[in-house]
């Protein structure tokens, strides 16, 4: 049951302070409604839920509560606030795990190469390009390059088909566990 609301933030203001970047846009985002109630409740009336979270455990802190406040309404079904949520513990394990310290970095067209080829290893050009949507000299020139920064190996055959290197496997491995 739902005490007396005692504030009210608006969803901006509660990302914002959160100091959580900010990864979705929503003509109807939610409304915060602290109240002195016991539990956190979602009333939903005429369609449109209502987010009622009790006071009880929030920090005073601004930055701290505004960060709860996000955990809370994805606990209650959010889903603004649960990509805003999920997109800043990926940040975090990948900070964690080094994931940007990886070397190379990889461009947008290479990345869409290398992940086409660890799903369909032995893969032609063709395959690749088919597969990633680039034209055939684009897809040969990302293949090209990959294979010289040992991404990728190419095979012995006559029809040439392409695979991760067994270094790129085991590089990928500790950030895919």
């Amino acid at each position: 049951m739902t005490g007396a609301v005692v504030e009210s933030w608006n969803f901006e203001e509660i990302v914002r302070l959160s100091g959580y970047l900010n990864v979705v846009s929503t003509n109807y985002p939610p409304t915060a409604l602290i109240h002195d109630g016991v539990s956190d409740e979602k009333v939903t009336t005429n369609g449109v839920p209502a987010y009622f979270i009790t006071q009880v455990g929030l920090s005073s802190h601004k930055e701290e509560r505004a960060q709860q406040l996000l955990e809370r309404l994805y606990a209650l079904g959010d889903w603004a606030s649960g990509e805003i949520v999920e997109r800043h513990r990926r940040d975090q394990e990948r900070h964690e795990t080094g994931y940007y310290q990886l070397k190379p970095r990889l461009t947008v067209p290479q990345m869409l190469v290398r992940r086409f080829v660890k799903k369909n290893p032995g893969s032609s050009v063709g395959n690749i390009s088919v597969g990633t949507n680039m034209s055939i000299a684009a897809a040969k020139g990302v293949v090209e390059h990959l294979c010289l920064e040992g991404i990728l190996v190419k095979s012995a055959d006559s029809d040439a088909t392409y695979s991760l290197s067994a270094a790129e496997l085991a590089r990928y491995q500790i950030v895919d566990d």
